[in-house]
C-alpha cells in the first residue's frame, strides 16, 4: 500500500500564495509586456530574502518595479520604452536642474542605458541587480548621478586634450596665500597626509560615504537626503559631523606624529581645513 504525498509545509504554501498574488500585481501594473509568469516567479523567488519572514519580506517589495524590471532584463522593447521615460529621463531631468553645467540629457539617458541594460559578458545586466528593496527610481537615481559624473570627467579629459593644458593638480589648487600656511604646507606635508588618510580610514562608512557624495561628487543636501532616504537637515547635520570627526581625527594624528606649540597646532588646523576638500577628492575619487 502506497503512502500518500505528504503536503508542503504551511509556510510553503503562504509563500507560494504570496508569489501568485504577486505575479498578478505585476502582471495588472503593466498588462502591455510580456512576462511569462513563471519566469517572472522564478526573478522574485530569487530575490527574497532565505531566512526570517519571507512572505512579508515579499509583501515588502516594490513587485511593480520588479515586473518591469525583469521584462527590460530579458529584452522586451515596450517595457524598455516605459523605463526608459518614466525612470531614466525623470531621474535625468531632475539631475540636471540641480547641476548647472551639467551634461546633455541625452548624453545621459543614453549612459545610464547602458550602464543599466548593456549586456557585460556572461553576467546579466546591471538592472537584474535590482531587488526591489526600495522603489526603482530611487535606484535608477544612484547611477544617473554616477552617470553625470562619469560626462563631466569625460568632457574635462577632452577640453585638456583640446587646449593641450595639463588638468590643475589638486595639491596646486589647495595653495594658499599665506606665507605661515605654505611654510606649513611645505614642511609637513607627508605627515599632513598620513594623518589624514589614516583619520579618514577610521570615520564610519557612512560618514565616508557622506564626504564622498558631498565633496567628490558635488551633490547638494537634498540630493543627499534622497539617495540615503532621510531629511535635508538630517543630510546637512551627517555633513557637518563627518567633517568635525575629520578634523578632530586628522588633528589627533598629527599630535601623535609632531612635536609643536598649540600655537602651531593652531595654524595647522588652518591649514587641514583649507585643504579639507582637495584632500578628500584625492583620497575618495574613483
Amino acid at each position: 500500500m502506497s503512502t500518500p504525498p505528504s503536503s508542503p509545509p504551511a509556510d510553503a504554501r503562504e509563500l507560494a500564495a504570496a508569489l501568485a498574488r504577486a505575479v498578478s500585481r505585476g502582471a495588472a501594473a503593466w498588462p502591455g509586456l510580456e512576462v511569462a509568469p513563471a519566469m517572472f516567479q522564478a526573478h522574485l523567488e530569487a530575490r527574497v530574502p532565505g531566512e526570517g519572514d519571507r512572505v512579508a519580506a515579499l509583501e515588502a517589495m516594490a513587485i511593480e518595479d520588479l515586473y518591469l524590471a525583469c521584462a527590460c532584463v530579458h529584452g522586451d522593447r515596450r517595457a524598455i520604452a516605459a523605463f526608459t521615460e518614466r525612470f531614466v529621463r525623470v531621474s535625468v531631468a531632475a539631475a540636471i536642474r540641480s547641476r548647472r553645467d551639467g551634461p546633455a540629457a541625452d548624453d545621459m539617458v543614453q549612459l545610464v542605458l547602458e550602464k543599466l541594460l548593456a549586456p557585460r559578458g556572461e553576467l546579466p545586466p546591471r538592472l537584474a541587480e535590482f531587488s526591489g528593496q526600495g522603489g526603482l527610481r530611487a535606484w535608477v537615481r544612484v547611477t544617473v548621478v554616477r552617470a553625470g559624473i562619469d560626462l563631466e570627467r569625460a568632457q574635462a579629459r577632452r577640453i585638456v586634450a583640446d587646449t593641450g593644458e595639463p588638468a590643475a593638480n589638486l595639491e596646486e589648487l589647495a595653495t594658499t596665500t599665506d606665507p605661515e600656511l605654505d611654510y606649513l604646507k611645505r614642511h609637513y606635508r607627508d605627515a599632513f597626509r598620513q594623518a589624514f588618510a589614516a583619520a579618514l580610514a577610521e570615520l564610519d562608512p557612512r560618514s565616508r560615504n557622506t564626504l564622498r557624495l558631498h565633496l567628490v561628487e558635488r551633490l547638494s543636501i537634498d540630493q543627499i537626503g534622497a539617495l540615503q532616504g532621510v531629511h535635508r537637515a538630517t543630510a546637512a547635520r551627517w555633513i557637518a559631523r563627518s567633517r568635525e570627526e575629520l578634523l578632530a581625527g586628522t588633528r589627533e594624528q598629527l599630535r601623535g606624529r609632531l612635536h609643536l606649540s598649540e600655537g602651531e597646532y593652531a595654524s595647522i588646523m588652518r591649514l587641514i581645513d583649507s585643504m579639507l576638500e582637495v584632500s578628500v577628492q584625492r583620497l575618495l575619487s574613483g
